[in-house]
C-alpha cells in the first residue's frame, strides 16, 4: 500500500517530465524497492548490491526479499565479486562493476597541514580512519599488535562503538584514539600517516565488503596493511594482507622500511583507476536496452 502511494507520485512527475523508456535504478534498497518495477514499468530494472545486509536491523526480512528482488530484475550489478556471485543463482545477469570513488581530495600534492590533535604522537604512526566498531573492526586484533610493538604509535579516528570504548586498548600508552571528524578534515589525516591499516574482523558484512578507505589510503601512496578477505585480493599487489598478529607484526616491519618511490606512484595510479566514471559505465555495458 505504501509503495502504490509512493510510486504514483514518482509516475506522475516521470509523465510529467516526459521521461521515455526509463531505467529503474535500486540502490541496496529491498524494502521500499521491492514492487518498484511492477508500479513503474521502466524499461529496465537494475539492482545494485554494495552490501552483504545482515545487521539487526535487516536480518529479519531480507534474507528472504533480497533473492526475489534479484530475481525479478532485469540485471544485478555489485561492487565487488563475492556480492555478484552470492546472488547469480538468483539471477544470471549478476556482475561485478567494481567500486566508484570520490578522490579529488585525496593527493598529497595537495599539501595537507598536518592536523593538531596528531603533531604530538611519536612517529611511526599506524593510522585507521572510519567507524571505529567491532562490527567491522577487530579490537583485540589491534590490542596484540600493540602490546607487542610499543615503539609504534597506533591512531584511531573516528566514532567508537560501545565495545571500543570499553576495551583495554585505552589503557594502552601507544594507541591514541582522536574521535570523529568532519569529513573535509579526513585526508589531511590519512596524509600523517605513516602507515595506514584495515584491520577487518570476518563477518558476513565484512567478507565482501568493498573497502573504499583503501583507495582513499593508496591515493596517497601509503603503505597499507588488511586483514585478508577473498575481497582485499583484489588489492593483492598493493596492500599487505594478513590473517594474522604475527603477519601484521611483519608487514609493519616490512611497511616501515618502505621507500620505493615507483611503488608508490603504483598505488596511486591504481587507486585512481577507481573512479565514479569507470563504475557507471561498467553498469552501462550490462545494461541491454
Amino acid at each position: 500500500m505504501n509503495q502504490k502511494k509512493m510510486y504514483s507520485y514518482v509516475l506522475k512527475q516521470i509523465h510529467k517530465l516526459g521521461f521515455k523508456d526509463y531505467i529503474l535504478f535500486m540502490d541496496n534498497d529491498i524494502y521500499r524497492s521491492f514492487y518498484a518495477k511492477e508500479l513503474l514499468q521502466p524499461k529496465v530494472s537494475v539492482y545494485y548490491r554494495r552490501d552483504n545486509l545482515s545487521t539487526p536491523y535487516w536480518a529479519k526480512h531480507a534474507p528472504r526479499l533480497e533473492p526475489l528482488l534479484c530475481s525479478k530484475s532485469d540485471c544485478v550489478v555489485a561492487n565487488s565479486s563475492q556480492l555478484a556471485e552470492a546472488v547469480r543463482p538468483y539471477n544470471k545477469n549478476a556482475f561485478d562493476v567494481g567500486q566508484g570513488v570520490d578522490l579529488t581530495a585525496y593527493s598529497e600534492a595537495l599539501n595537507y597541514a598536518i592536523p593538531a590533535d596528531i603533531q604530538p604522537i611519536k612517529k611511526p604512526i599506524v593510522g585507521y580512519i572510519g567507524w571505529i566498531t567491532t562490527r567491522r573492526l577487530d579490537a583485540d586484533l589491534i590490542y596484540s599488535i600493540a602490546k607487542k610493538r610499543p615503539d609504534v604509535s597506533y591512531v584511531l579516528v573516528g566514532s567508537e562503538d560501545d565495545d571500543f570504548k570499553n576495551h583495554p586498548l585505552h589503557q594502552l600508552e601507544n594507541v591514541h584514539f582522536l574521535g570523529n571528524k568532519d569529513p573535509e578534515d579526513v585526508p589531511s589525516y590519512i596524509n600523517a600517516f605513516d602507515i595506514c591499516i584495515n584491520p577487518q574482523i570476518i563477518n558476513k558484512i565484512t567478507i565482501g565488503n568493498y573497502p573504499r578507505k583503501i583507495d582513499e589510503y593508496l591515493a596517497f601512496g601509503k603503505p597499507t596493511i588488511a586483514t585478508h578477505t577473498n575481497m582485499m585480493n583484489y588489492f593483492k599487489d598493493y596492500v599487505w594482507l594478513c590473517k594474522t598478529d604475527e603477519d601484521y607484526l611483519q608487514a609493519i616491519d616490512s611497511a616501515i622500511e618502505d621507500t620505493d618511490a615507483t611503488i608508490k606512484e603504483k598505488r596511486i595510479a591504481f587507486a585512481n583507476e577507481h573512479t565514479w566514471e569507470n563504475s557507471v559505465n561498467k553498469i552501462y555495458s550490462h545494461i541491454k536496452l
